[in-house]
């Protein structure tokens, strides 16, 4: 049966192919619909709501559109943010005003996520689509004493979020509660006690782990690193004028990296392979692999080619590099590659954990 919750059918296989893949092509427009609105909305601040002072507002939201969009700061000076922006009325779907809590007023724009990402990818520009890996981020800051934890409530945690938003990097911000603390101890993160961070880091949903220390002082420093299971896949250090530059240096530097890696042009040439994955033996598990597979960066096609009792057989056509495939299948934490030496041709063997 169906759960009426969740949309999702938890009996195990054996089920017709042909008509889970019905089912699972509206479970995934919604799922992927329900991540592109995260990264869908813009807000600028605006001195008046005249036409002109609009219109303004309009084309530098889409500016943090396309580098949120592409993951890059430096789209802005191609030819796609030009050609874009003659366009800008096709890429806003829907704006408001709000009122901030200072009394100033700011516009808040929609505009087409999937509109902007097509027409990207048609120019050659580098796009980071969906879905995003959710980065963990215990950041500490240390001052005179033994250092603070920065989670909701404390002073920088509302320049943390907005500078993420600004990105549309998906962060994780932990609770810091008895049973973190019970794990965890700033000074693990200083120390890069990675062991204690992984436990501690088990409670909460995530594909990455940043770690990061900000010193204050003149000038401001933070060192970051970003882990993935037991390996540091990017780290840095970072010098800024006060705390609050420190904290948009760090969301700037771990977006800049993560982008440079998960992001793809959607013309460098033409891969198509077949996926194997062994172990799938939940319905559920069959939709959460299709959705991740055809969410991904460069995907333009993700179809199902063959299905057994817990085989699954994909063929994949992804518009990028051998490599960046490899990465982005590392996103997800279910699978795994399998070698296998009596699988010949251009076949990828993975199992579900």
């Amino acid at each position: 049966e169906i759960n009426r919750v969740t949309g999702v059918q938890t009996c195990a296989l054996p089920i017709s192919p042909m008509r889970f893949i019905g089912l699972l092509a509206v479970l995934l427009g919604w799922s992927l619909l329900a991540q592109a609105e995260s990264l869908d909305t813009v807000q600028v601040p605006v001195d008046g709501r005249g036409d002109a002072q609009r219109q303004d507002a309009l084309a530098e939201g889409l500016e943090q559109m396309l580098v949120r969009l592409s993951g890059q700061r430096d789209v802005l000076n191609e030819a796609v943010a030009s050609e874009a922006a003659s366009r800008l009325d096709r890429w806003v779907t829907r704006y408001d005003y709000n009122t901030l809590d200072d009394g100033s007023s700011a516009l808040q724009a929609r505009y087409d996520v999937n509109g902007l990402m097509a027409f990207m990818a048609e120019q050659g520009a580098s796009v980071w689509g969906i879905p995003r890996p959710r980065v963990l981020l215990w950041l500490v800051e240390q001052g005179a004493g033994r250092g603070e934890m920065v989670v909701e409530g404390h002073p920088l945690y509302a320049q943390l979020v907005a500078q993420a938003q600004r990105r549309g990097l998906t962060l994780v911000i932990p609770q810091w509660d008895s049973e973190d603390q019970g794990r965890l101890d700033v000074a693990d993160i200083r120390g890069r006690f990675d062991q204690q961070l992984r436990d501690a880091s088990s409670r909460y949903p995530h594909e990455l782990i940043a770690a990061a220390v900000l010193y204050q002082g003149e000038p401001a420093t933070v060192s970051w690193r970003v882990l993935k299971d037991k390996s540091t896949l990017e780290d840095g250090r970072e010098k800024t004028a006060n705390d609050e530059e420190a904290v948009t240096a760090l969301i700037d530097r771990v977006t800049d990296q993560l982008a440079a890696r998960y992001a793809v042009k959607g013309a460098v040439s033409d891969l198509r392979t077949l996926l194997v994955v062994d172990q799938v033996d939940q319905l559920q598990d069959w939709f959460t692999l299709q959705q991740f597979l055809a969410g991904l960066s460069g995907m333009r096609r993700a179809s199902l080619v063959q299905a057994s009792a817990t085989t699954l057989t994909f063929g994949l056509d992804f518009s990028a590099s051998d490599e960046q495939l490899r990465n982005l299948l590392e996103l997800s934490p279910q699978l795994r590659a399998c070698p296998d030496p009596a699988v010949a041709g251009p076949q990828w063997h993975y199992c579900w954990r």
